[in-house]
């Protein structure tokens, strides 16, 4: 009786040593652990989870730069196939710094972009976008600061157009295609990185 107690309370040790409230091989926060508005595990804010926990975060404006580096539309890329949808952002960035290649335009800041010895950030999709708008309109937590243009990693309708959100406009009187909307690749907007989890 002595020997299974001893074994019984062996066992409990090493189960208590196995374990930690680190959820994750990691070592982050559990998926249980995140919250619209919280921080993420850069350190960025959560605007966006999915119902298993992963989601987005967004670090801070890092400044305004053009859709792309060029002088006049005439100079415009055409970049066909980047996405619009949520989960599409990091594979557009990734392309867009693939066919540009070195400059200081939206794309290659968010893909240089650093933020607590994370390296993964991408410049957001149009839906990305949209998804961040709408997380500040409902959430009463924080505000986009500063609140103007935004840049998507989503090309227009043709290559000289990308889409843009104007975080100024009231989503509730305003028609979405007058908040989001397609404007020259070589307007200064700002641009706000973002990375998923």
């Amino acid at each position: 009786m002595k020997q299974l107690t001893k074994i019984g309370l062996i066992t409990l040790i090493f189960m208590f040593s196995c374990s930690s409230d680190d959820d994750t091989p990691n070592g982050l926060p559990s998926d249980e652990d995140y919250v619209l508005g919280g921080t993420g595990p850069a350190g960025g804010i959560i605007f966006y989870l999915d119902a298993e926990g992963h989601g987005y975060e967004m670090a801070e404006t890092i400044g305004t730069a053009k859709w792309q580096d060029i002088t006049n539309l005439g100079q415009a890329t055409n970049i066909p196939n980047l996405g619009t949808i949520i989960g599409t952002g990091e594979a557009n960035t990734e392309t867009i710094v693939t066919t540009l290649g070195n400059g200081n335009y939206a794309a290659k800041l968010c893909a240089d972009f650093e933020q607590n010895e994370y390296d993964d950030w991408f410049l957001p999709s149009k839906d990305e976008l949209i998804a961040m708008y709408n997380f500040f309109d409902t959430c009463g937590c924080v505000s986009m600061n500063p609140i103007n243009n935004y840049w998507s990693s989503s090309q227009g309708s043709n290559a000289g157009m990308a889409w843009n959100t104007d975080f100024m406009v009231n989503v509730h009187t305003t028609q979405l295609n007058n908040w989001t909307f397609q404007i020259q690749k070589d307007q200064e907007l700002f641009v706000k990185p973002i990375r998923k989890f």
